[in-house]
């Protein structure tokens, strides 16, 4: 009877911890109209979590801003995109979704599909001095990015699309998908648009099967030469009605046949970024929805910063605050209750020309938000042993500069993260001492963030997987000048 009463008070303890967490959530959403909400403070990240944004080379809306036609105009090409990078890396941004295959043309020398006129200025016209893919791929990594290809799956020219229960057509995005895993050192495929036209009438369990097949079928094409590879998909941002919330007939499930959370149960698919580009009851219950039905694979919220804008919805930065901060602080659903914990996920923001004309302030507040880096969140079905911890690891004091060499073990794949702690113990699983993320290779130098105080420093290997090795740790101690007695 003891334990009986123990095991209540347990469960009623929690049920506390539940309520009062929705509580301060709800205080959170009501915070909007505050003016004080100018002055809100990002509670501490977390060490893992996607902060993607999509980059679009469409319409050249987010890049290039212009075909270049010239050798001149492709250095201009390749200097903004270095340009825009920097900004991302400056707000925290570890991802970056590059598009890659527009609408049945390609912004890379291609053996199948044309050369995009966003980049050339004409249809299979090809760079003269330059890759863009391999270009923005070799310059997201030297950032700490990662790089995913973003391919549209199933719509091509005007608008149209193809079949996904032909053969042929599934066999011609595998193709292409293959021709992106093989030639270049991507961190991800991100599919997009593979779903049906959302006026599509008629056989709905056969249409979804036939998305659910195309989807497999590239995932396993992608995992056959790089099982590291990160397959993630961007379906529509509401899966389905929920048992208390109406999608209002718009969702994956019924309006385009996506069958995003089966995808995620059968895993052939690591990750999703729903386009949740809505707000109020149009977003949160569906964050609730989307996290609950993960099945152990990772949901990043896909956000509409565009909605900032005047000539859209025009939205108050404080929306998007409200709803960065829910993803952040959302952990999942115990029962039927939600429950608020140390993070979920992440997020993707669409797009990166608004991070770039700082709209209404989205620039400063990401700044804010990440006020320390991240790391990518590990692929889950790939539980493979940690990597060798860096070995021969040396430390010069040069002036106010710390160089730190190993050896690298570049054969392995790797790359290094540096932690850092001044005057208080080290944690690597605090966010707050993650300093330098995917390093490539040694040699890195960095400030002496002080004389006064002991400086602890931490340097791990990572895999390509998301696997981290244990710690090298080493202190440098405080300078002990020497005591001068007067004459």
């Amino acid at each position: 009877m003891k334990n009986l009463h123990l095991v209540a008070f347990y469960h009623y303890l929690r049920a506390v911890k539940v309520f009062l967490s929705r509580i301060v959530v709800c205080l959170t959403l009501l915070a909007g109209a505050v003016p004080l909400c100018a002055q809100w403070t990002p509670a501490p990240t977390p060490k893992r979590e996607y902060r993607a944004v999509w980059l679009t080379t469409l319409k050249n809306l987010d890049w290039p801003s212009a075909p270049a036609t010239t050798p001149l105009g492709e250095e201009r090409q390749r200097q903004e995109l270095c340009n825009i990078l920097d900004t991302l890396q400056a707000v925290g941004i570890n991802t970056v979704l590059l598009q890659t295959r527009l609408r049945g043309d390609v912004i890379y020398p291609s053996l199948h599909e044309p050369f995009s006129a966003f980049l050339t200025g004409k249809s299979g016209r090809r760079m003269t001095t330059y890759d863009p893919l391999q270009f923005a791929i070799a310059e997201c990594h030297k950032r700490g990015m990662q790089c995913h290809a973003w391919m549209v799956a199933l719509q091509v020219k005007d608008n149209k699309y193809v079949d996904p229960s032909s053969e042929a057509v599934v066999n011609h995005l595998c193709t292409m998908v293959r021709e992106v895993v093989k030639g270049y050192d991507v961190d991800g495929i991100h599919l997009d648009y593979i779903r049906y036209p959302e006026k599509t009438k008629g056989m709905e369990q056969w249409r979804r099967d036939n998305v659910t097949r195309c989807l497999r079928a590239v995932y396993h094409t992608v995992k056959a030469e790089k099982p590291w590879v990160c397959v993630s998909t961007a379906p529509l941002g509401k899966y389905r009605d929920t048992r208390r919330t109406s999608s209002q007939g718009w969702n994956a499930y019924n309006t385009v046949f996506q069958e995003a959370q089966e995808w995620l149960r059968e895993g052939i698919c690591d990750a999703l970024f729903p386009m949740m580009y809505y707000d109020a009851h149009h977003f949160y219950p569906f964050v609730e929805d989307w996290a609950a039905h993960s099945y152990g694979r990772h949901f990043a919220a896909g956000l509409g910063i565009y909605q900032l804008a005047p000539e859209q919805l025009d939205w108050d930065i404080h929306t998007l605050l409200r709803q960065m901060n829910f993803v952040r602080a959302f952990e999942g659903v115990s029962g039927s209750l939600p429950c608020y914990g140390d993070g979920a996920c992440g997020y993707a923001l669409f797009r990166a020309g608004f991070i770039m004309d700082n709209t209404k302030g989205i620039r400063d507040e990401l700044r804010r938000l990440n006020a320390y880096p991240a790391l990518v969140p590990a692929l889950e079905d790939h539980h493979y042993s940690r990597p060798d911890s860096p070995s021969a690891v040396n430390v010069t004091l040069v002036g106010d500069s710390i160089r730190i060499s190993w050896a690298d073990a570049s054969h392995a794949d790797v790359a290094y993260n540096l932690y850092r702690a001044v005057g208080s113990p080290l944690d690597i699983d605090d966010s707050r001492c993650l300093y330098l993320t995917y390093q490539s290779g040694p040699p890195v130098t960095v400030p002496r963030p002080t004389r006064t105080q002991d400086v602890t420093f931490a340097l791990t290997a990572i895999d390509r997987y998301g696997n981290e090795s244990r710690p090298v740790v080493w202190t440098i101690p405080t300078v002990r000048e020497p005591k001068r007695t007067n004459p």
